[in-house]
């Protein structure tokens, strides 16, 4: 049966008489529906339908802030899996970063912040962490307490302020390896570690030969935190200024970044390695405003998506101050309150004081009358405490006068020796700190 509506219905006049002739077209104009009755038997089938499953509950996630398309969270379970890299130039906003992802995460797992500059102390208290001074705990007493805080759940706020360098990172090094040693049965308790300015603590260059060991120390602490904490129930944030100051083995196990503002061609080249973007498109990161991040990983977006990292509970100690003009005293005003008629004169003091310590030594040895200088030490070594002239010292060791001269000049210079100027009566004796170390028995004379 056809209707003259239907798509298919002939066009052609004699084959619609035809099929008309046929009884096989219906010329009855279609009813129209009834609205009111499908609407109720609509909901009647949605009454008696079964109430939809639940959905599951969301993971852990912290707020980040707005992106383009929504809001930006970082997934906390996949945190732990991946670790996080938070890197921008001074003034990108790092460290609010950082504090927005503690303040989020505290109710989820325990919270460890490292701070080698000391300004998270009022982090530290939002989130209940117990404030711990590097520079009053031994190494071996910072890897106890790691342990313990594992054990009982413990927040922490690792103060690495007021330290020499190369001890900043041993105590940090230190406190690393007591999370990762925790025992099995402590696995479960999850951890979070907030380092901030890690290249401070993982370097990429040892500023000298003598701190390269503890740069190695630093590098293979951290990155062992990031590479072995995932089974060990440990999430890593690590944030820092410049890409090209940490260790390249520390953030090859950062699988998350958020990077802010870049400046430095080295740094944009690091970037761009890990945004898989070409060099020129990295560089478009020098116009980022603070605040604003690329975000891109497993725990944050697949793309990298710019996200505007939104307000802390907590201000930051170490925001740049608002600017303050100078306070516009006079000459003599400004000499009275910078003490200067106290302190004249201090500089030539400091000039002529001896060197202390490897700056002394390297002077000795660069010396050429230290091999008589060290002669006269053992010389003088024998008689401590009493002294002897410099006529005996020279026909004892058999030198000429002038090179004995000069010798004691130089040991005198280091505070060795107790000596007068030079003269026919020159007199000379170990000082009173090389005195203080001899415990052999004096003899009057030398043999």
């Amino acid at each position: 049966m056809f209707r003259p509506s239907d798509p298919d219905f002939p066009v052609t006049p004699a084959l619609q008489a035809q099929l008309r002739a046929a009884g096989r077209v219906n010329d009855t104009p279609p009813r129209r529906p009834d609205l009111r009755a499908l609407a109720v038997a609509r909901a009647a089938a949605v009454a008696e339908a079964p109430p939809p499953a639940e959905a599951p509950p969301p993971a852990a996630a912290v707020d980040l802030g707005q992106g383009p398309k929504g809001r930006i969270t970082l997934d906390l379970p996949r945190l732990m899996a991946g670790r996080l890299l938070v890197q921008g130039s001074s003034g990108a906003g790092k460290s609010a970063t950082l504090r927005r992802i503690v303040e989020g995460a505290h109710r989820n797992l325990t919270t460890v912040i490292v701070d080698p500059e000391g300004e998270f102390a009022n982090l530290a208290d939002h989130v209940g962490a117990t404030r711990l001074a590097g520079a009053d705990l031994a190494a071996d007493a910072l890897t106890a307490t790691a342990l313990a805080c594992r054990r009982h759940r413990l927040p922490l706020h690792l103060d690495l302020s007021d330290m020499e360098p190369d001890q900043r990172i041993l105590r940090a090094a230190a406190f690393f390896a007591g999370l990762v040693a925790a025992p099995r049965e402590d696995w479960a308790n999850t951890v979070l570690v907030a380092v901030d300015e890690a290249h401070l603590l993982a370097p990429h260059l040892a500023a000298s030969v003598r701190d390269a060991e503890t740069r190695r120390t630093g590098i293979a602490a951290l990155t062992e935190l990031c590479a072995r904490g995932r089974k060990r129930g440990i999430g890593a944030v690590v944030a820092t200024q410049r890409l090209a100051k940490l260790a390249t083995s520390v953030t090859s196990e950062l699988h998350n970044v958020l990077l802010g503002i870049n400046v430095f061609d080295r740094d944009i080249a690091r970037a761009a390695d890990l945004l898989g973007w070409s060099y020129d498109k990295a560089a478009t990161m020098r116009d980022l405003k603070p605040g604003q991040f690329l975000a891109l990983g497993p725990a944050l977006c697949p793309l990298a998506t710019l996200v505007a990292i939104g307000p802390t509970v907590t201000t930051h100690a170490g925001r740049t101050p608002a600017l303050t003009p100078a306070a516009g005293h006079g000459a003599e005003a400004a000499r009275g309150l910078l003490g200067l008629d106290a302190v004249a004169g201090t500089g030539r003091e400091a000039r002529d004081a001896p060197a202390r310590g490897g700056r002394a030594l390297d002077a000795f040895l660069l010396e050429a009358a230290a091999p008589e200088a060290a002669r006269i030490v053992a010389a003088l070594r024998v008689i401590s405490p009493n002294a002897t002239t410099a006529a005996d010292l020279a026909r004892h060791l058999g030198c000429e006068a002038p090179a004995v001269d000069a010798a004691l000049d130089l040991l005198v210079a280091l505070g060795a020796v107790d000596s007068v100027p030079r003269g026919g009566g020159r007199i000379a004796r170990l000082g009173a700190r090389l005195r203080a170390r001899l415990h052999e028995a004096p003899v009057v004379g030398l043999a």
